[in-house]
């Protein structure tokens, strides 16, 4: 039977992929269906077809399978909201395996994944998009990525975060229609939080009102007021302080970390930890250690106390002065702090490790060009993409040996997929 759209078939789904959606076989087409999980029956309508492969929206599932929590989860940022989370292990173990295998033709063991106990509210940083009602309201996506939905309390938010999210939503404060783009909520672990109203200009009709209500909470340590006019990014490059400072402080180890609304920090800190320890049990007094895409520091300074020495490379202007700030307050010679593109550092200084935890898109051709002409011992990468990680490994498989892999269950509910590889120097 030739497959078209509107057809309904039924088949059973025999893998989930990297997006989380099912896939089935239906008369030679591959077809990816939203949110099933392995081993279900379902009833499927075929929504396009392409030569190869046909997308398909559920009708039915015939036969559940036993990892399935939750029968429609409408959100977009819980993708996996529906499979609990033994199987979510698992799937992420399969897909690093699969792909590491596909893209860098390696085949290599996985190690248990990286967790902790929490699989609920552990984000200290959550962005809400401002919902043009009548009066202030903050909401998610749906499943379609189209529509906003009005969110009052959500579930990887952390518990202080939710208390703010239900106070913005419940007060009805009168706010300038289409001023405000995105509120952003940024907290640490000893429950203070940071506020920060996205608009596309500095002054907002009613702003003052929400700030009075704020400033009532003792959790709050700043409220700051960030400019941007692009719809590509969430912040701009300019912030207005409102309350306090533009500043949250997260304890690292022995070390106060400074953290504003532009800063890039690890979202859940406990279970990041525990990849940052494996990456510190591995060092010496005598290692040299190039820090590449370092931002503020938190990989360098957790590690510092361990090496002889960590070169930082951050290009972010915020990052690499947040930086500077704990170099300086600290007093720390054995960190050296460079403002530069890591795919444009060059300097001809002496080091026999590295840590990489670049962007999405993965290192820059000559990026790894220098570490393979540079040859350090030991690379520890840090990826939130395993296409790009597995990309890049394939670039260097040639100098370089996977030694360890570990999957980090970094973000519970979702398909976002993190990892630590540990590659050696071929002998």
């Amino acid at each position: 039977m030739m497959l078209t759209v509107g057809s309904i078939i039924t088949g059973k789904v025999i893998d989930v992929d990297f997006k989380g959606q099912g896939v089935i076989k239906s008369e030679g087409y591959v077809i990816f269906a939203p949110r099933l999980l392995y081993d279900e029956v379902v009833k499927l309508k075929i929504t396009k077809v392409k030569k190869s492969f046909c997308e398909a929206k559920v009708l039915e599932i015939i036969e559940k399978s036993k990892h399935r929590t939750k029968d429609f989860v409408n959100l977009d940022a819980l993708d996996l909201y529906h499979m609990d989370i033994d199987a979510q292990h698992q799937w992420q173990i399969d897909i690093t395996k699969q792909t590491l295998s596909k893209i860098a033709e390696v085949d290599v063991d996985i190690h248990e994944i990286i967790h902790d106990e929490r699989d609920q509210y552990y984000r200290n940083k959550s962005v809400f998009h401002v919902i043009h009602h009548d009066t202030l309201k903050l909401g998610l996506y749906d499943r379609s990525k189209e529509n906003l939905i009005v969110i009052e309390h959500f579930v990887l938010s952390d518990l202080v975060t939710n208390k703010f999210l239900k106070i913005l939503n419940n007060a009805s404060f009168d706010i300038e229609k289409n001023k405000l783009k995105h509120v952003v909520f940024r907290t640490n672990q000893e429950g203070n939080i940071l506020i920060t109203f996205v608009s596309n200009q500095p002054l907002v009709k009613g702003l003052d009102d929400i700030v009075l209500r704020l400033k009532k909470e003792p959790e709050v340590v700043g409220i700051t007021l960030n400019i941007n006019d692009s719809n590509k990014y969430i912040l701009g490059k300019k912030s207005i302080v409102l309350y306090k400072e533009n500043v949250i402080v997260e304890r690292l180890n022995s070390i106060d970390i400074p953290i504003n609304d532009r800063s890039f920090f690890q979202v859940n800190l406990p279970v990041i930890k525990k990849a940052y320890q494996i990456i510190k049990d591995d060092m010496n007094d005598k290692d040299i250690v190039l820090d590449a895409y370092s931002g503020i520091g938190s990989i360098g300074y957790y590690i510092m106390d361990k090496v002889q020495k960590v070169i930082m490379v951050e290009s972010n202007e915020q990052s690499v002065l947040l930086a500077n700030q704990i170099k300086d307050k600290y007093q720390i010679d054995k960190v050296d702090i460079f403002k530069q593109q890591a795919e444009m550092f060059n300097e001809n200084i002496a080091f026999n490790k590295v840590i990489v935890d670049p962007p999405r898109n993965g290192l820059m051709p000559t990026f790894i060009d220098y570490l393979t002409e540079r040859k350090p011992e030991t690379i520890y990468y840090l990826s939130c993409d395993v296409k790009t990680l597995s990309r890049d490994i394939a670039l260097m498989k040639d100098t370089y040996d996977i030694h360890e892999v570990y999957p980090i269950r970094l973000f519970p509910h979702t398909t976002s997929l993190e990892s630590l590889v540990i590659l050696h120097i071929k002998k």
